[in-house]
C-alpha cells in the first residue's frame, strides 16, 4: 500500500515536471515551431511575428480587442507564457484575490517607477509560486495608456524567473 501511494507521488511529480504549466492548449516543455503551427492552425489572431529566435509575440490588430500573447522559449522550448487583459482597477483586484486563494500570499512583490521617453512608467507585479512555475499579474501605467497582463513562467536555464 505505502509503496503504491510512492509511485503516484513520483508519477504525479515527474508530470508536473514536465509541464509546469497549461494554458489552453500551450503547455511548457513543447517545442516552438509546434506552439507556432497551433497558433495559425487554430488562433486566428491578425499577427504572429518572431521579433527574436526566442520569442513569439501573437496579437491583432484592432486595440479594442485587447488580445496579445508572448511565449517565451529557452533552448527552443516554452517556458514563459505572457496574455495581455483589458486593465482595469476591478481586473487588478479580482486576479490577485484569486490567485491569493489559489496560492496563497505572493511569493514576490515588485513595484517601481522608471521614466521612459514620453514620461513616467510606473510597474506593479505580484507573483506566485506554484510548484516550478511563477505566476504573476502585472500592471503598467504609462503616460498615455495601462496595461495588465497574466503570466506563467517555468523555472529554466535562459533567464531567471519570474520575469519583470
Amino acid at each position: 500500500m505505502r509503496l503504491s501511494r510512492l509511485f503516484v507521488l513520483a508519477a504525479f511529480l515527474t508530470g508536473s515536471a514536465a509541464h509546469a504549466f497549461e494554458v489552453a492548449e500551450f503547455k511548457s516543455g513543447m517545442a516552438q515551431n509546434e506552439v507556432k503551427t497551433l497558433l495559425l492552425a487554430n488562433w486566428n489572431f491578425d499577427r504572429v511575428l518572431e521579433p527574436s529566435d526566442d520569442v513569439i509575440l501573437a496579437y491583432d490588430n484592432d486595440p479594442s480587442i485587447a488580445r496579445r500573447y508572448q511565449f517565451r522559449f529557452c533552448k527552443g522550448k516554452l517556458v514563459g507564457f505572457e496574455q495581455d487583459v483589458r486593465p482595469s482597477l476591478k481586473s487588478l483586484i479580482i486576479s490577485v484575490n484569486n490567485y491569493n486563494q489559489q496560492y496563497g500570499q505572493p511569493n514576490r512583490v515588485y513595484s517601481n517607477t522608471h521614466m521612459v521617453s514620453n514620461g513616467e512608467k510606473a510597474v506593479f507585479a505580484l507573483f506566485w509560486k506554484n510548484n516550478l512555475e511563477y505566476i504573476g499579474v502585472k500592471y503598467i501605467v504609462l503616460p498615455n495608456n495601462e496595461q495588465m497582463s497574466l503570466s506563467f513562467d517555468s523555472n529554466n536555464l535562459c533567464y531567471s524567473t519570474p520575469r519583470m
